[in-house]
């Protein structure tokens, strides 16, 4: 079996897909190096792995999005195929996902705390956007609405993962003449 772990920066946000009924996530993940060769030359390059994740469940899917750094690990396979535009065969690393992490970085979507509304306190969200305030008074399908210090709302699930609340824009009202039609 080949295992791979690799840390890198997603190429696009992450893309559902459907095939024989089941649905899957994909996602590219991109790493750039730099060195210097034998004649003094500077060498730069990416390496890229395809990566699938049938865990379309997953808590982490929302914050995929491009140039978010992550930790992927899984089952790989190398697979070979025809280049066109460099008139070449070539080869590509693939994985079959089993865990994936943010790594973070000053780009995240979620906060490092979030402050309840309804009675002012301060909670830490930890690595996987979790935060410790009690849930046990909550429902299921419940979703308890929280802030960050700059003001933006996020929502918690009662496993207690955080998430930004995605706001609909409001719809437009018609404008009206004196007649009162539109």
């Amino acid at each position: 079996m080949f295992k791979i772990e690799a840390i890198g920066n997603l190429a696009a946000d992450v893309e559902i897909k459907e095939a024989q009924g089941s649905k899957f996530a994909t996602f590219r993940v991109a790493h750039s190096y730099k060195y210097k060769n034998q004649d003094g030359n500077d060498v730069e390059g990416t390496d890229w792995l395809d990566c699938t994740l049938n865990n379309v469940e997953s808590k982490v899917l929302p914050y995929l999005k491009r140039g978010v750094k992550v930790f992927v690990r899984g089952n790989g396979s190398l697979r070979v195929y025809s280049s066109k535009a460099q008139r070449r065969m070539m080869a590509g690393c693939q994985i079959q996902v089993q865990e994936v992490e943010l790594c973070g970085g000053s780009a995240d979507a979620v906060p490092r705390q979030v402050v309840d509304p309804n009675d002012g306190t301060v909670h830490d969200v930890q690595k996987y956007y979790w935060t410790d305030i009690n849930t046990s008074k909550m429902k299921k399908e419940e979703l308890k609405e929280l802030l960050d210090v700059r003001g933006a709302l996020y929502l918690m699930n009662k496993q207690g993962f955080v998430a930004p609340k995605q706001t609909e824009p409001e719809p437009q009202e018609e404008e009206t003449n004196e007649t009162g039609q539109a």
